[in-house]
């Protein structure tokens, strides 16, 4: 156990490191650079803490899978960027009004500075934590009833997206004028027509995300196969490393639209990640010899 703390610990300060690294050589907009609170010893410690959970996700998914070595790095990899930073920048790039201090390319460099503190931490934690799973059958999954699902897991999205969004978050006054300029507060029907009418590409917009959400679960679902709840947990602990972020103050946000922002994410990635685990657990499959 003292042993896996430290592993952890050392994962989390190189993760911490190259974060930090990346992000002071990367050429972000001179506005972006100004409003840096990187330099305040709080902001720095949430940080770690950020980075701690996204460490510790990745050791729940090495200690729990048949995968190794490059297989392993690559798959783990992958699903953690997709989650973690892509999916969380495509929205900032869909929001983009409410940012104007961030260019687009700000936002690409972004997504490239939590890439390479990535790849360094997941490398060393492969490396720190050996394969010690014994082999077993894989199951290839069927393509029809995956689609299915997917296309189930996009609709399931909007709709948490859109419930948690007006009930949690747009009960907050600050993140309400943040947005919109104003603090009226509409019925919860009345905003959804209002977003509809004036951003009418929302709705096809979150049921892709929620597609894409799922679709990232996929090689999870290959690598952690044996155990139902094993697999729901670390469904969890990847979508929430999205909310735990939001811990840490950033430029983009006011503290307050910011805190409004991490107990919605919070809530519906948890309740998300529980629904996703379940469904993608019941697809269909074949199995096969590995």
């Amino acid at each position: 156990m003292v042993k896996t703390f430290f592993k952890l610990l050392l994962a989390t300060v190189l993760y911490t490191l190259l974060f930090l690294l990346a992000n002071a050589i990367l050429p972000f907009s001179q506005e972006f650079k100004e409003l840096g609170s990187f330099g305040n010893p709080m902001a720095l410690l949430l940080i770690f803490f950020s980075n701690a959970w996204a460490c510790f996700t990745i050791y729940f998914i090495i200690k729990h899978t048949h995968y190794y070595g490059v297989k392993l790095f690559v798959n783990t990899f992958c699903v953690m960027f997709f989650i973690h930073y892509f999916m969380t920048q495509i929205e900032t790039l869909f929001f983009g009004f409410a940012f104007t201090v961030l260019t687009v390319l700000d936002i690409i460099l972004m997504m490239l500075a939590g890439l390479l503190a990535l790849l360094g931490a997941t490398a060393l934690l492969v490396r720190l934590f050996p394969y010690s799973n014994v082999e077993y059958k894989n199951n290839k999954l069927c393509i029809k009833d995956t689609m299915v699902k997917l296309g189930i897991i996009g609709i399931v999205y909007l709709c948490i997206y859109m419930i948690f969004g007006y009930f949690v978050a747009w009960q907050f006054e600050d993140l309400r004028l943040f947005y919109t300029g104003s603090t009226e507060k509409l019925s919860f029907w009345g905003q959804i027509a209002n977003n509809i009418k004036t951003n009418p590409i929302i709705i096809p917009f979150q049921i892709l995300r929620g597609i894409l959400f799922g679709s990232a679960i996929i090689p999870i679902k290959n690598m952690v196969n044996r155990n139902k709840l094993i697999f729901i947990i670390c469904v969890c602990l990847i979508y929430l490393c999205i909310a735990i972020g939001l811990i840490v103050p950033n430029v983009l946000f006011p503290d307050i639209v910011r805190i409004a922002h991490l107990i919605e994410m919070i809530s519906s990635m948890l309740l998300f990640g529980i629904i996703v685990g379940i469904i993608m657990w019941n697809i269909e499959s074949k199995k096969t010899s590995t």
